[in-house]
């Protein structure tokens, strides 16, 4: 129909119509790439140890435009990686990266399922991303159990993400530095795809990738073979054989077992992370104390007329 001035005017339906779809393309652009379903602000927090210390840097390039805020320090077990989770946490945060286990001792996963819990509380629905763990073996005990601990606490959340980490340094052994732990910079590029693809599902609301029947306990995913003869869907022992990214040793050395071979529970290592506990309580007491004197101060100010 046309107004007073000759101008049609399109029928009230199709204008409430149109007005409905931009204010959906509005807010969709508002939200920005991969922001489309998550609650929250659509930020990304990451937290974690050594292994998202090689892995953060490449995240900001992998999912361009998300805001993502990195706490990482090497060596935190997962006691530690909550408090660096407390230290960033925003309520506004979308989506939770707890890149936590690895330093912690597998004879102990409800360590881990203690820390998780913990996140939840604070958290709430927001998609949390959860990588499977490949770690030392300790007194014979490997990550099964840990990894157990992760496929349980995303079967009790739909929509957690479980990159599998676990499961690629089984597959891709010649991505890994010779310790078996720590990736070369091709596994930190790779380790950060899963992340990273973790977090756009997340950010887009999607349930979690299905892997194959045990795959989120570090078993072979679909169509590989681990190297020493497992199908898919079977757990893998972390310290099986594995290739050294270094040079390979001459054909006939014998210079003892193949790197990898043997459970490599490194003392110095969980000495270093006690270490790193203690001074992080060490620094706590030392806040607390000058909140305690501040508040003091404050209180006798107040009384000085």
């Amino acid at each position: 129909m046309q107004n007073r001035r000759g101008i049609r005017r399109a029928p009230r339906p199709l204008l409430a119509f149109v007005a409905a779809l931009a204010t959906v393309l509005i807010a969709l652009g508002a939200l920005g790439p991969g922001a489309r379903a998550a609650p929250g602000s659509g930020r990304v927090l990451v937290v974690g140890d050594s292994l998202e210390e090689l892995t953060s840097p490449y995240l900001h390039h992998l999912l361009p435009g998300v805001p993502i805020t990195i706490n990482a320090v090497g060596g935190s077990n997962s006691y530690q990686i909550f408090d660096l989770f407390q230290e960033s946490y925003e309520p506004s945060d979308s989506v939770i990266v707890f890149d936590a286990g690895t330093n912690d001792d597998p004879e102990y996963p409800q360590i881990l399922a203690e820390n998780l819990k913990k996140v939840v509380q604070a958290v709430g629905n927001r998609c949390m991303v959860v990588p499977t763990i490949h770690g030392f073996t300790v007194n014979g005990v490997d990550n099964a159990g840990k990894n157990r601990v992760v496929a349980e606490f995303a079967a009790s959340r739909p929509g957690t993400q479980t990159p599998d980490w676990a499961g690629f340094v089984h597959t891709h052994p010649q991505l890994m530095q010779s310790d078996n732990l720590h990736p070369i910079e091709a596994g930190a590029e790779a380790r950060a795809r899963l992340i990273a693809a973790g977090i756009d599902r997340c950010l887009a609301g999607e349930p979690n990738a299905p892997v194959a029947s045990g795959a989120n306990e570090g078993a072979i995913p679909p169509g590989d073979v681990g190297q020493n003869g497992e199908a898919e869907g079977e757990l893998s022992a972390s310290h099986e054989a594995f290739e050294p990214a270094g040079e390979a040793p001459a054909q006939g050395s014998s210079t003892g077992p193949e790197p990898g071979s043997q459970p490599i529970a490194e003392a110095v290592h969980f000495k270093l992370v006690d270490r790193v506990a203690v001074r992080r309580a060490e620094v706590a007491k030392e806040a607390r104390r000058r909140r305690v004197a501040d508040a003091a101060v404050a209180a006798l100010t107040g009384l000085v007329p």
